[in-house]
């Protein structure tokens, strides 16, 4: 059964012939209950960046999906996570825990069918909680009045979930409720788990939780103060510092004309000749590069402010390097890429830590 128009994807270009040459399997792939999208598939898959095999391991397992399908008298209106499971538990997974390789693609195929509306959206989704609702709001105002950078907001919403939940559980908040002795105890539990820096980041987020209740009128001022100031000893967290000749040769280590040691060796220069923060580094974009007038434009981040450094030649050196010969073609304006289909930016920070 075909829910698609067979004049849908017959406009479409036949990209199945882009990776088959034969026409029996051609033909078989088309005639499947899914045989309708997978010209469309192949086409996502290929403008993704996703190998050649890849691709053909995909459709082919989409298409066994399909007969599955099939033969469970199952349509593709059907088809949602659940049903994949259903499907995926009939095979063993690696001793890693990996999912089998017969799952290939089938994410990629439940995205393509919900873009053509074929499938709803996916259900079961909770409706927002009262927490959820208030740390929308809290987000907000660590945006928008305190003007927290986007990594410091990730972490106080972070503790700010672990502290309601610790003071309310699922019980509704009441923040009258919330006494002196639980904030400190929680501020010391949390604060056992971390090391440096980490451990005044635990008072700060519950500081900045009981100023939003002040500033919402849900609390008198003062309560803040029972957040402890945990001891740290004075420089303890900062690290040896490397030596010029341990800098030099970390970047000699990257020599290779390989698409990561141009990548990471642009990534080092940037950090070690104009000392970019890694969160800079992964959101810098290609239109932040003026090549004519020799500037690098580091976009309002941590420091609230835009600055523009100097392009010497060994960084735009390497820059030129990694984006002629090293980064993959995508869509993205984002400079540093990962080096795996679909070829998306960095998540965050951490990325480049690794």
């Amino acid at each position: 059964m075909l829910l698609f128009p067979f004049t849908i994807w017959e406009k479409e270009h036949h990209m199945l012939e882009q990776f088959y040459t034969q026409t029996s399997m051609i033909t078989q792939l088309r005639r499947g209950l899914l045989g309708a999208y997978l010209d469309d598939l192949a086409t996502t898959l290929h403008a993704q960046g996703y190998a050649h095999a890849s691709i053909r391991c995909s459709l082919r397992h989409c298409d066994q999906f399909g007969q599955w399908l099939d033969a469970q008298k199952y349509t593709v209106a059907e088809v949602d996570e659940t049903l994949v499971a259903q499907y995926l538990n009939r095979f063993p997974r690696s001793r890693n825990g990996r999912r089998p390789r017969v799952a290939q693609g089938l994410p990629h195929l439940i995205r393509l069918l919900r873009q053509h509306d074929i499938i709803p959206p996916p259900t079961g989704h909770c409706a927002p909680t009262a927490m959820d609702q208030w740390l929308r709001q809290y987000e907000q105002y660590l945006e928008h009045v305190l003007g927290a950078a986007a990594g410091t907001r990730k972490s106080y919403l972070l503790i700010a979930r672990r502290f309601l939940q610790a003071c309310f559980g699922s019980a509704p908040l009441h923040w009258e409720a919330i006494e002196a002795q639980a904030i400190s105890a929680f501020v010391q539990q949390e604060a056992s788990t971390r090391t440096g820096g980490g451990r005044k980041l635990v008072s700060a987020g519950v500081r900045a939780v009981l100023r939003f209740l002040v500033f919402c009128g849900d609390r008198p001022p003062g309560l803040e103060a029972a957040a402890p100031t945990l001891r740290q000893w004075t420089h303890a967290p900062l690290p040896h510092r490397l030596t010029m000749a341990d800098v030099e040769r970390v970047l000699a280590a990257y020599h290779d004309p390989t698409p990561q040691h141009r990548r990471d060796r642009a990534i080092l220069v940037l950090l070690a000749r104009l000392g970019l923060r890694a969160q800079e580094i992964v959101t810098l974009h290609i239109e932040d590069i003026d090549w004519h007038e020799g500037w690098l434009c580091i976009r309002a981040s941590k420091t609230h402010r835009e600055r523009r450094l100097p392009l010497t030649q060994e960084v735009g050196t390497a820059l030129a390097s990694y984006l002629r010969h090293g980064r993959p073609i995508s869509p993205s304006r984002q400079v540093f890429l990962q080096l795996r289909a679909p070829f998306q930016p960095f998540r965050n920070a951490c990325s480049v830590s690794d």
